[in-house]
C-alpha cells in the first residue's frame, strides 16, 4: 500500500510539473542564496493571450517569449499579458523576498504563486482595486514571497492596463527594500515638503494680503503637488485610498489643471513679460477650452483621456513659449528665464507622455525628471509672486512717504506764513526768497548746460562714441584700478586698412560713413558695462577692456576684425568694403604715472599687424614681463 501511494504521488507530481513548466521549458530559474539582497532586473518570460484564468492559461500551452532583463514594454495591448518568473533557492534555509512591479500606475495585477504543496496563492494588486486588498499596504506594487530551501517557485503575473504597458520587475530582500524605501521616502518627502511649504506660504500671503495672484499661485502649486504625489503613489496611499476613480483619472485631470492654472499668472503683470491685449483674449478662450476638455476627460476611456490631456497640455506650454518670445520685456534675460521655465515644464510633460505612449520604459520612480522640473517651476512661481508683492509694497511705502512729506511741507509752509505775519520784515524776506529761488533755477540751468557741455566734450561728434580726451581720463582711472586690485587691463588699437584709398576713390563723405559703420560694428561686440570703445583719431579706434586677460582681448579683437571684413557700406551706387588691423596689449598696471604705456604697446602691436599684411590681430609681448 505504501509503495502504491508513493507511485501515485510521483505520478501526480510529474503531471503537475508538466502542467506548470511545459510552456517554459526553455526558461532557466533565477538562482538564490542566503546572501541575496537585491536584483534590479530579473529574467522572465511572457505571453499575450485572451485567457483570464490561470487554469485556462496552463491548459492552453501558450508560447512563452523570453525576456532576459530590463522593463517589458509592449505598448498598448488589448489582451491579458502573462509573465512567468521562476525562482530557485539553492540554500537550505527559507529565503523571504519581495517581488516589486516598479510601475505603481498599472491598473490590474494578479499574482499566482505556485506553492510547494501544489496549491496556488492568489494576490491582487493594481490601481483599479482598493489599497486594503493589497498584501502589503504600500504605494508600490509589492508581492511577498517565501522560497523554501532547495526548492523552486513559479510566479505567474496577469497584467491588464489601459494604455501603454510598461512592466519593470525587481527582486528585493525585505530588509534591503526597507532601507531603499526609507531613503527614497526621505529624499522625496523633503522635496514634497518643500513644495508644500511654498504652497502654504502663498496661501498665508493670500490670507493676509488678499492679492489674487497669491491665490492663483497657491492653486497652481497645489495641483502640481497633487500630480507629483499621484504619480509616486502617495496620493493613493494617504489621500484617496478607496477612490479608484480618482486613481484612474487623476493623472489626466491634474496634468490639465497644473497647466491651465498657468494662464491666470500668464495674463497678470507678475511675469517680467507683458502679453498684448490680443493674446490676453486668446488666453481667456484657451482657459475656457481647457476647462471643457478637463470635464470631457472624465467621461472618456482612461487611455484616450490620458492622451488628450497630455497633447492639450503640451500644446498649451508650447503656446506659452511662443507668446513669451513675442511679448514685451525690459530685458532679454527676462524672456530667457520664462522660456527656460516653460521648457522644463515641456520636458516634464513630454517625459510622462513618452511613458504613456510606450516610447519610454523602465522604473519611473528612479528617474526624477518630472519631480525636479516641477520643483523648479514651483520655485520660480513662488519667487515671482514674492517679488511682485515686494515691488507693490515698496511702491505703497514710497507713496505714503510722498504723502507724509507733502503734509509736512504744508505744515512748514503754514508755520512760515504765521511767522512772516508776525514779523515786520515780510516784504524783505519775500524778496530774498524770490532772489534765492531765481538763483537756484539759474544754477540748475547752468548745471544742466555744464552736463551737456561735458557730454559734448567727451563724445565724438561723428561716430557718437567717446573721444580721445575722455579716453585719457578713463585710461588713467583703469590703470589705477588695475594696480590697486591687481587685475588685468587690456587695450586694443584698431585701424581701418587703406582708409586713404577710400577717401581718394569715394570721397570724404563716404569715408565718414565708413568710420561710423566701423564704430557701430565695434560696439556690437562689447557686452559688459565697463567695456568701451573710443575714437582715438581719424580712422583709428581704441577699445578699453578692464579685468580682461590677453586671450579674452584677442577673441574680441578677432570678432571685430571678422565683422569688419563682412561689413558693407552702401553709398549711392557703390558698395564699400573694408578690413581692419588690431593690436592688443594686456597686463597688470605697474606704474600709474605712465598710463600711456598701454596705448604705446598696443600701437606697436598694431604696427606689427600692418607689417604682416593687414587684416589681422597681433599681440604685444613685453620682454621685461616675460
Amino acid at each position: 500500500m505504501r509503495v502504491l501511494l508513493l507511485l501515485l504521488l510521483l505520478v501526480g507530481f510529474n503531471a503537475w510539473s508538466n502542467l506548470t513548466d511545459l510552456p517554459s521549458t526553455a526558461q532557466s530559474a533565477y538562482p538564490l542564496d542566503t546572501h541575496f539582497r537585491h536584483e534590479a532586473t530579473i529574467p522572465f518570460s511572457y505571453t499575450v493571450t485572451p485567457h483570464n484564468d490561470i487554469d485556462d492559461l496552463l491548459a492552453s500551452d501558450p508560447l512563452w517569449h523570453q525576456h532576459a532583463a530590463g522593463a517589458l514594454n509592449l505598448g498598448e495591448v488589448d489582451n491579458q499579458v502573462w509573465l512567468k518568473v521562476v525562482l530557485r533557492n539553492d540554500s537550505l534555509t527559507e529565503v523571504p523576498l519581495l517581488l516589486s512591479v516598479n510601475n505603481n500606475l498599472l491598473d490590474s495585477i494578479t499574482a499566482y504563486i505556485m506553492q510547494a504543496d501544489h496549491a496556488i496563492l492568489t494576490v491582487d494588486l493594481g490601481d483599479s482595486r482598493p489599497l486594503m486588498q493589497r498584501p502589503i499596504k504600500h504605494e508600490a506594487q509589492l508581492i511577498p514571497l517565501e522560497i523554501p530551501g532547495k526548492n523552486q517557485t513559479i510566479i505567474y503575473l496577469k497584467v491588464h492596463h489601459h494604455g501603454a504597458l510598461n512592466i519593470p520587475l525587481s527582486l528585493w530582500h525585505p530588509v534591503e527594500y526597507l532601507k531603499y524605501k526609507s531613503k527614497f521616502n526621505l529624499i522625496y518627502g523633503i522635496l514634497a515638503g518643500f513644495i508644500l511649504a511654498m504652497m502654504a506660504t502663498n496661501f498665508m500671503m493670500y490670507s493676509f494680503t488678499r492679492r489674487k495672484y497669491f491665490l492663483h499661485g497657491t492653486l497652481l502649486l497645489t495641483s502640481v503637488w497633487l500630480l507629483l504625489v499621484h504619480l509616486y503613489g502617495f496620493g493613493y496611499r494617504y489621500l484617496y485610498t478607496d477612490w479608484q476613480w480618482m486613481q484612474q483619472y487623476g493623472q489626466s485631470i491634474l496634468v490639465l489643471l497644473s497647466t491651465l492654472l498657468l494662464i491666470p499668472i500668464q495674463r497678470s503683470d507678475i511675469l517680467p513679460v507683458t502679453p498684448s491685449s490680443n493674446v490676453d483674449n486668446k488666453l481667456k478662450y484657451l482657459l475656457l477650452i481647457g476647462s471643457v476638455i478637463t470635464l470631457t476627460c472624465t467621461l472618456l476611456p482612461i487611455s484616450l483621456a490620458m492622451k488628450l490631456a497630455y497633447i492639450f497640455a503640451i500644446a498649451m506650454v508650447v503656446y506659452f513659449c511662443v507668446i513669451t518670445v513675442f511679448a514685451k520685456a525690459d530685458k532679454l534675460s527676462h524672456k530667457l528665464v520664462v522660456v527656460s521655465v516653460y521648457t522644463l515644464l515641456l520636458i516634464s510633460l513630454s517625459y510622462q507622455f513618452g511613458f504613456e505612449l510606450g516610447l519610454l520604459s523602465g522604473a519611473l520612480l528612479e528617474r526624477p525628471v518630472t519631480y525636479l522640473c516641477s520643483l523648479f517651476l514651483c520655485m520660480y512661481v513662488s519667487y515671482i509672486l514674492a517679488k511682485q508683492y515686494i515691488a507693490e509694497r515698496e511702491a505703497h511705502i514710497k507713496q505714503q512717504e510722498h504723502k507724509l512729506a507733502k503734509t509736512r511741507a504744508e505744515d512748514a509752509l503754514l508755520k512760515e506764513k504765521l511767522i512772516i505775519q508776525e514779523q515786520a520784515r515780510e516784504d524783505l524776506e519775500s524778496s530774498i526768497d524770490e532772489r534765492t529761488f531765481e538763483l537756484q533755477v539759474t544754477l540748475r540751468e547752468l548745471e544742466e548746460k555744464n552736463r551737456e557741455l561735458e557730454k559734448l566734450n567727451m563724445e565724438d561728434p561723428l561716430t557718437k562714441v567717446k573721444n580721445r580726451r575722455y579716453f585719457d581720463k578713463r585710461l588713467m582711472m583703469e590703470v589705477r584700478r588695475s594696480r590697486r586690485e591687481q587685475t588685468m587691463l587690456s587695450v586694443i588699437m584698431l585701424d581701418i586698412d587703406h582708409f586713404k584709398r577710400v577717401n581718394d576713390v569715394y570721397g570724404h563723405l563716404a569715408g565718414d560713413h565708413t568710420i561710423c559703420a566701423f564704430a557701430q560694428s565695434i560696439q556690437q561686440h562689447l557686452k559688459r558695462p565697463h567695456d568701451e570703445v573710443f575714437r582715438y583719431g581719424g580712422e583709428e579706434f581704441v577699445i578699453l577692456l578692464p579685468n580682461t586677460d590677453q586671450q579674452g582681448a584677442q577673441e574680441i579683437a578677432e570678432q571685430v576684425r571678422q565683422t569688419a571684413a563682412q561689413c558693407a557700406v552702401n553709398i549711392a551706387d557703390a558698395t564699400i568694403r573694408f578690413t581692419t588691423s588690431a593690436g592688443v596689449y594686456s597686463a597688470i598696471a605697474a606704474d600709474t604715472q605712465n598710463p600711456t604705456i598701454f596705448t604705446d604697446f598696443a600701437d606697436k602691436a598694431l604696427y606689427e599687424a600692418k607689417q604682416k599684411g593687414r587684416n589681422c590681430v597681433c599681440t604685444y609681448q613685453n620682454k621685461q614681463e616675460t
